[in-house]
Formats: C-alpha cells, structure tokens, sequence
C-alpha cells in the first residue's frame, strides 16, 4: 500500500497530540474531580442510550476511559477517520469482505443478494482470518435479521467507511443513502430505520 503521503503524517502528528492531550487532562481530572467527570460520561451516556440499558453498568465503562487501551484506541479510530472516504449520495466503496463460509465476496455484492469496556464480550485482536470468523459467529448465536460478513485483514471496509468502532450506513444499488455519525455517542439505530422505512413506503 506504501507510505501515506506527507499531508496525511503532518495530520496523523496533529490528531496524536489532540488525543494525548485529551487523555492526560482526562485522568488528572478523574483523578481530582472524580464525582464530576463521572457525572459528565453519564452525561454524554444518557444522551447516546448508553445508560438505558440494564445489562450495561457505568461501572463497566467509566473506569476504562482515559487508560493506556483507550488512548490507543481513540487514537487508531481518529487516525482512521482522516482516511474517510464516504459521503452520502455518493457512490459506495466496493471494498472487499469475506462470508462466514470463508468465500471472499464485495460489499456490493453484499448488498445486492484493543479498548473494550470491562464485563463486555471479550474478543482478542484477530490474528488472522480464522479470528475474525470464530468472533462473527458469535453474534450469529444472537440471531441477526441480516446476514454477516467480515472485513479482510487488510481492514479495508472499515478505513473506506470510517467504520470504528461503529457507524451505520444505509446503501443501495452501490450508493450511500444514509451515513449516520460515528460511534458510540452518535450511534442512531432510529435514524436507520426512518431512512428504511421511507424506502419500503
């Protein structure tokens, strides 16, 4: 793939120190106001649903925020996001995926037929494609309406569709519909389904 051009290092350098900067003033803070930083998260919590959810304690994910996972984490998904190539009305990138079977497959063929909050389900870093599957099979023993794909291990779809840790996207006939807003505090299950249900009416 070969080294990114110059521009994209001096904004990947920008974005570094943004996040360090964000991190380190996040524990000093945790540590000196820890009753109101706590208070702000359930804050931004409740605005995203995270806190209306009964098997999801704040103590599950408060404590993770503003570790050495979480800092690695924030910034590998704000370096992704500078490589953005989606826009809504505009065509799809037709990145390679892979079928639970092992057949390598498009995600327009698709179409057409490190940080983790604590007591969530641990999923190690795939090492390989093997990885990968054995973890998409988990979500296929909670019985998805959908059918399940994974990305390569080059994470082509996700740097195409600025995709971590989440973001939905609403695609058809090889064009962006819909785009919502980066995951978890934009993420808009709602949003989803008015643009899907203005296209089966």
């Amino acid at each position: 793939m070969g080294l990114p051009p110059p521009g994209l290092w001096l904004k990947r350098l920008w974005v570094l120190f943004q996040v360090a900067l964000h991190v380190a003033i996040g524990k000093v803070l945790l540590m000196l106001f820890p009753r109101r930083v706590k208070q702000n998260i359930l804050a931004m919590g409740e605005k995203t649903g995270m806190t209306r959810n009964p098997h999801f304690s704040h103590e599950n994910w408060i404590p993770t925020f503003f570790s050495a996972q979480y800092f690695w984490f924030i910034l590998k998904v704000r370096w992704q996001r500078l490589e953005d190539m989606t826009e809504q009305g505009g065509l799809a990138p037709n990145s390679p995926v892979v079928c639970l079977s092992g057949e390598r497959c498009s995600i327009w063929d698709f179409m057409q037929d490190g940080w983790a909050f604590k007591n969530n389900v641990d999923i190690k870093s795939h090492r390989n494609l093997q990885d990968r599957l054995r973890a998409a099979r988990l979500l296929l023993d909670r019985s998805p309406q959908c059918p399940v794909v994974v990305d390569t291990m080059k994470d082509q779809s996700s740097s195409c569709y600025a995709a971590l840790p989440e973001r939905l996207y609403v695609l058809q006939e090889g064009r962006i519909l819909y785009k919502g807003k980066p995951g978890p505090w934009n993420y808009n299950p709602e949003e989803v389904r008015a643009v899907l249900e203005k296209l089966h009416s």
